[in-house]
């Protein structure tokens, strides 16, 4: 029975009032919420700074596609997006975080666009939703890592090519190659997972397909767009092999063990990311990819996912197929790394499909409720139903008491809490002074570039800063630190110089120092 115009508006207003809803789980407090910042965020957002003042990244390079960050390549992509946003905001930590906000915003709607197409306006609106309240999602929206990029460019890349019942057309082609491109320069896991994903969702459009001729013409476009589109990526990864592979080498299973042993460690790795514990208990061990209270789903996506999962295997329809590889393939490429396992960040092609499988599963669990009630009975349905209900309601808000109160408070050392303060009382009361910097921490030059807003044209001709030296990683300022000479002001750890009367001790959301400045002489 066809919609009516009344109804339409409703969903509508529904659409707009989960996107709102998700938008504030990700805007609310975004520059103080993850408490500190980390330094991936700070070198973003100075890199942003040059190439919105320069056009370069911060080693001259014009325009790259591809930037050095922390002694290591990565895409830029998260970078251009951002430099709009720092050109209207300025440089602060509102602005590099807002296009994460952004994406994971535009993920909801996503989402609600492929269910929509697929299972009716209703499973459209479930899917928004399911999205919007995601654990996994928001806290990732709420800081600069490109990965999130990627939960609203799959999405948008698989609707454009499986729109069409049986062959996309040229123009679905052309939109669906260029979202895949624009996965395929954000994240370098996605080296591996887009082109195993374009292989296998050809593959599934070919074996379903009624009259696969009709196919040739579009997929020939897809793949030929996807080939041009990856030359720079080749070129990147052939030509600059130790530029490209830099972080892969250091985290890789592929490092010369035997087989067996790569196989074992890799299926290991595969079920980890499957495993309910990573889904639904604690999740991802570093507080930077969890917000230590959930798993990186909510509890009531698992019998949703089950029934999802259980419709795709019944029906095998083509999106069905499509479907059970997309889920199936989601920890393929972290599952090929040994760092920090299980990862959020590698894992998050999961976020889309999850989340759509979970919304098809729901839809089925009401169309087949009176199976259900003829075999159980309808007032076991309806608790069943109503505790689910009370579920969706408690746990989001248990999550947001966590996100907003709980958890900047315990996750403040995760985000390197404390540099912005020391660097803003130096300045405001010991500015241009001559100053050493501990070691204990990495990178901490890249936090003065970015609070101090140092020119970068500078910055790129000697990568020094006036007036401030930094220790070598891991060497503390103990060894040279000296009450004779002329002034000079340590930036140290609490454990260093605990000889010495600090000038301003920095501390931690919970009271606990994690910064010090201390005067003595000689630099």
């Amino acid at each position: 029975m066809p919609s009516t115009g009344s109804e339409n508006r409703q969903r509508v207003l529904l659409l707009i009032a989960i996107v709102l809803l998700g938008f504030a789980f990700r805007y609310t407090a975004l520059s103080s919420i993850p408490a500190g910042f980390f330094r991936d965020e700070a070198d973003k957002g100075y890199t942003t700074w040059c190439l919105m003042t320069l056009g370069t990244d911060q080693t001259g390079a014009r325009w790259p596609v591809f930037v050095q960050a922390l002694k290591v390549t990565t895409s830029s992509l998260y970078q251009y997006l951002d430099i709009p946003i720092v050109a209207l905001f300025g440089l602060t930590e509102f602005a590099v975080r807002l296009p994460a906000c952004l994406a994971g915003t535009l993920s909801v709607f996503a989402a609600w666009l492929f269910a929509r197409r697929f299972w009716g306006a209703n499973a459209a609106l479930w899917a928004a939703l399911f999205v919007a309240l995601s654990p996994w999602s928001i806290l990732l929206s709420r800081w600069a890592n490109q990965s999130i990029l990627l939960t609203a460019w799959m999405p948008l890349a698989v609707f454009f090519l499986f729109r069409r019942d049986d062959a996309p057309s040229k123009k679905d082609a052309i939109f669906s190659a260029f979202f895949f491109l624009l996965a395929l320069y954000t994240y370098a896991t996605a080296r591996l997972t887009v082109p195993l994903l374009c292989l296998l969702f050809s593959g599934v459009m070919i074996f379903c397909s009624k009259n696969r001729l009709r196919l040739l013409p579009p997929l020939a476009v897809f793949w030929t767009l996807l080939a041009v589109g990856a030359l720079p990526l080749l070129q990147h990864l052939l030509l600059q092999p130790e530029q490209s592979g830099a972080r892969l080498s250091n985290i890789s299973i592929f490092d010369g063990q035997p087989l067996l042993s790569l196989i074992r460690e890799f299926l290991w790795n595969y079920l980890l990311h499957l495993s309910p514990v990573f889904l639904f208990v604690s999740g991802d061990a570093n507080p930077r990819h969890n917000a230590m209270i959930f798993g990186q789903l909510h509890w009531y996506i698992a019998p949703l996912l089950l029934a999802g999962l259980f419709q795709c295997v019944r029906k095998r329809s083509r999106i069905d197929i499509m479907l059970l590889a997309w889920f199936f393939c989601f920890p393929i490429a972290a599952a090929c790394t040994r760092e920090s396992i299980p990862h959020a960040l590698r894992s998050i092609y999961a976020v889309p499909v999850v989340h759509l499988l979970a919304a098809y599963g729901l839809i089925a669990l009401i169309e087949n409720r009176a199976w259900f009630e003829s075999r159980l009975s309808p007032g076991a349905v309806r608790a069943a139903a109503l505790f689910w209900i009370a579920c969706l309601v408690f746990l989001p808000l248990m999550y947001g008491l966590q996100l907003f109160v709980r958890y900047p408070v315990l996750s403040a050392p995760a985000w390197e809490y404390g540099y912005r303060d020391a660097i803003q009382w130096r300045e405001q009361n010991a500015p241009g002074a001559r100053t050493l910097v501990s070691g204990i921490a990495e990178y901490p030059e890249v936090f003065f570039l970015f609070y101090g807003k140092f020119p970068p044209a500078r910055w790129i001709s000697n990568h020094r800063i006036d007036n401030i030296e930094f220790l070598p990683l891991g060497v503390g300022v103990d060894s040279r630190y000296s009450y004779e000479g002329p002034p000079v002001l340590y930036l140290a750890r609490p454990g260093e110089l605990a000889h010495v009367q600090p000038e301003k001790s920095i501390l931690l959301p919970s009271g606990e120092p994690i910064w010090k400045w201390v005067r003595g002489g000689r630099l």
